[in-house]
């Protein structure tokens, strides 16, 4: 019977002590990603960059729809005053189709072109992030860490803010 006893607490401290490890391993964090990107001096030249390459498109864009305007106006000039016979006057409209064509092309070719820039200029940032924030979380013993900046956290218990400990990872302080 003592045998029993004794053999019931041993294993009740075993089930305590796996218990308790369950606990501590079980330990949760949040931070908010958008805050620590913003914080970043990489990001900022990013956007810097990113607004440089941009604003060069919509120059050449703004190029290009000056000129196109400026045929326009051209051709309806001619055509009203009767300078432009009917195949002269089709091949100008035909012209100025194939501008405005090009123009929109351009216009959706520069979205995907500044989309392209942008994922090139944020993905070397976001993954330093990434990795600064999986080595606070390996060093820390943290299970999860939330992004707090999604909105998508529903219910965090006793969740810790790691972001103190992320930004010492990336030397902002």
């Amino acid at each position: 019977m003592l045998r029993t006893i004794k053999f019931c607490f041993a294993l009740c401290g075993l089930l305590l002590a796996a218990n308790l490890g369950a606990q501590t391993a079980s330990k949760y964090g949040h931070t908010n990603m958008g805050n620590l990107l913003e914080l970043m001096p990489d990001t900022k030249t990013a956007e810097a960059t990113l607004k440089v390459y941009a604003d060069t498109l919509t120059a050449k864009d703004e190029m290009m729809t000056k000129a196109f305007e400026k045929e326009y106006i051209d051709f309806q000039t001619k055509y009203q005053k009767g300078e432009l016979t009917p195949v002269q006057a089709q091949e100008l409209q035909a012209k100025l189709e194939k501008a405005q064509a090009d123009i929109q092309k351009f216009e959706q070719e520069a979205q995907q072109m500044i989309a392209a820039k942008r994922d090139e200029l944020l993905t070397p940032i976001l993954k330093r992030v990434s990795d600064a924030i999986k080595a606070v979380a390996t060093e820390n013993q943290y299970l999860m860490i939330f992004d707090s900046s999604t909105g998508l956290m529903l219910f965090a218990a006793d969740s810790e803010d790691v972001t103190a400990k992320v930004k010492q990872k990336l030397n902002l302080q």
